[in-house]
């Protein structure tokens, strides 16, 4: 693997990830939200943002709980307590992750808890995630599997990196996550597919699943690369798939959101047929606004 970028390697690079989304001639509703640029210390630099908190045929139409506080009930009910999205230790993660500055856009509790059911269900014993940050989602990836597992996380930013391994050893994560510092791009083309070195048959090489939480410029880059490394029937799960609608636009009037790694990604899906991968597109609500999730399996 390239040795970590260094900071002055990465500074100027500017990723939105979640962007401004403010359309109210469409009835819209929208609440606020971090974009963040690498300075040339390593550091990120945030700027407050807007996006949608819910499709406009939903705005006005309920005057029951929001979608953030359903969010919270389902965490209260649905976490072990002490565990999982309840495990203590990871709120002083989060203190660590608030300490380094870094903007709270990692998965919600929920969402966590979802990537590990997956991942357990799956009985994956080789995981891929694209976009580290603090490491909360690698936290849920990590936690499922076996002692003879293995994860890679990637990311861009070396000090999300230096905050993700500090998280890990608070939370004693075993197989502990590699991650790899660099473009992700770049990252992904260096890695070899898994148990290739170690000679296993090829339906038993590449991973098992793969989560994408990275810039979505480069979403059908990531997704491609995720497709070289996984094995038939796994899973590759893309997040931010839906950018509060603005992928179903066909002139996209706000270049500040782009969508355009994503359309791409979808154009080709169709283009494919069902010959490569099936997809489903899941569209979410909750604390982290109107989103969702784009789920393959490798054919």
């Amino acid at each position: 693997m390239r040795s970590p970028l260094s900071p002055r390697a990465i500074s100027g690079l500017h990723y939105t990830v979640r962007q401004t989304f403010l359309i109210s001639r469409r009835g819209i509703s929208t609440s606020r939200n971090m974009s963040y640029a690498l300075t040339s210390d390593g550091s990120v630099k945030h700027t407050p943002t807007n996006r949608p908190t819910l499709p406009p045929d939903t705005v006005g139409a309920a005057n029951g709980p929001s979608a953030a506080a359903v969010d919270a009930y389902l965490t209260s009910k649905l976490a072990p307590k002490g565990q999982w999205a309840d495990d203590p230790i990871l709120e002083e993660c989060r203190r660590r992750a608030a300490e380094a500055d870094m903007p709270e856009i990692e998965v919600s509790p929920m969402q966590g808890q979802f990537l590990a059911v997956l991942a357990l269900g799956l009985k994956a014993t080789k995981i891929l995630e694209i976009g580290t940050l603090w490491g909360y989602s690698t936290y849920f990836l990590a936690r499922t599997l076996p002692a003879h597992g293995q994860i890679d996380t990637l990311e861009l930013s070396p000090v999300h990196a230096k905050v993700a391994n500090e998280n890990f050893l608070a939370l004693d994560l075993y197989p502990f996550p590699k991650v790899h510092v660099g473009p992700a791009l770049e990252s992904l083309q260096k890695l070899d597919i898994p148990g290739t070195e170690e000679g296993l048959p090829a339906h038993e090489r590449g991973y098992d699943l793969v989560f994408i939480d990275a810039d979505k410029e480069r979403m059908y880059e990531y997704f491609q690369e995720a497709l070289r490394l996984t094995r038939k029937g796994g899973i590759i799960m893309c997040d931010n798939a839906v950018r509060g609608g603005r992928i179903a636009l066909e002139e996209n009037d706000n270049p500040s959101i782009d969508v355009t790694g994503l359309r791409k990604l979808y154009d080709w899906v169709e283009q494919d047929q069902g010959k490569t991968v099936l997809m489903s597109g899941i569209q979410t609500v909750g604390h982290k606004f109107w989103d969702g999730f784009a789920i393959a399996t490798k054919l």
